[in-house]
C-alpha cells in the first residue's frame, strides 16, 4: 500500500471520529471533497486501462495510476470500477454492457418500424415486417385477427390489426369532384353502435369545392360543404364544414 493510501485511510478514521459516521459512509464524504484539480494526475508511463475484452468486466474501465489504483469508496482496485455507472465490478455487477447492447437494440428497432410505417402504396419486398403481414393475412386477403375479408395491401393498412378498426364507407381512389355542386347530406352513423350512436352527426348542404388550407391557400383532399341555414345542424354557428367525403356516408338529393 503506497504512502498515499496510508494518509487516505488516517483522514478517513479521523473523518469518523469527528462525524460518528461508518468508514464507508467517510469514504465517500472525503471522495466528494476532493476536487478534481487536486487529485494526481496520471502519468504517461504508468497510466494503463484494463479491457474489457480482457476481464468481461466494465464497458468503460477506469484509469488507474501507480499513485491512485484503490478505489476509495470500498478499497477494492480501480481497475475494477466502471466509468460508466462508477459500480465496483468486485463488490457488485456492471450493467452497462447489457444496457448499452439494449439500446443499440431498441434503436434498430425503431429504425425498423419509421421505415415499415413509410411503405403505406404498396409492401415493400426488401423490408420484413411486409413479409410477416403478408403471411398472417394470407397475402393481405384475410385479417390475421379478426379473420374478416380484405381487399388488398390498402385494406390491410386501413383495417390495421389488431386493432381492426371499422372500415370507412368508401374504398380509396375514387373521384369525389363529381359532388361539387350538388346537395347533399353526410353522416358518421356508420361509426357507432349501440348507445354510441347519440353521438352521430349529420350536416345538409351544397358542396363548393376543395377545401383549401387556409395558411398556404393550397387544395386539399377534403371538400367544403355550404351548410343549408334552413335545415338542423349539429352546430348552429358554422355557415361552412369541411369535411372527408371517406369518411361519411352521403345521400344526394
Amino acid at each position: 500500500m503506497t504512502r498515499n493510501n496510508h494518509t487516505r485511510r488516517r483522514d478517513v478514521r479521523a473523518y469518523m471520529a469527528r462525524h460518528g459516521v461508518t468508514y464507508t459512509q467517510a469514504l465517500r464524504a472525503l471522495a466528494a471533497e476532493v476536487p478534481p484539480e487536486d487529485q494526481p494526475a496520471p502519468s504517461s508511463a504508468s497510466l494503463f486501462r484494463v479491457r474489457p475484452a480482457d476481464r468481461g468486466g466494465p464497458s468503460l474501465p477506469a484509469v488507474v495510476t501507480g499513485e491512485h489504483d484503490v478505489n476509495p469508496v470500498c478499497g477494492h482496485w480501480l481497475g475494477s470500477r466502471c466509468d460508466g455507472c462508477g459500480m465496483c465490478t468486485t463488490c457488485d455487477g456492471c450493467y452497462c454492457t447489457e444496457l448499452r447492447r439494449e439500446a443499440e437494440d431498441a434503436a434498430w428497432i425503431a429504425r425498423l418500424e419509421r421505415e415499415h410505417a413509410e411503405h403505406l402504396e404498396a409492401p415493400d419486398e426488401d423490408c420484413g415486417r411486409c413479409e410477416d403481414d403478408r403471411a398472417r393475412s394470407k397475402d393481405f386477403t384475410e385479417c390475421p385477427t379478426c379473420h374478416k375479408p380484405l381487399q388488398g395491401f390498402w385494406h390491410f393498412r386501413e383495417h390495421c390489426p389488431p386493432y381492426c378498426y371499422r372500415d370507412n364507407p368508401h374504398p380509396p381512389g375514387l373521384d369525389w369532384s363529381y359532388l361539387i355542386g350538388k346537395r347533399i347530406t353526410i353522416d358518421n352513423h356508420w361509426c357507432y353502435q349501440g348507445k354510441m350512436a347519440q353521438y352521430a352527426a349529420a350536416w345538409t348542404g351544397t358542396v363548393t369545392g376543395r377545401w383549401k388550407h387556409p395558411d398556404t391557400g393550397a387544395e386539399t383532399d377534403y371538400y367544403e360543404l355550404l351548410l343549408d341555414p334552413n335545415v338542423a345542424q349539429p352546430r348552429t354557428d358554422l355557415t361552412t364544414t369541411a369535411f372527408d367525403p371517406r369518411e361519411f356516408t352521403i345521400t344526394e338529393h
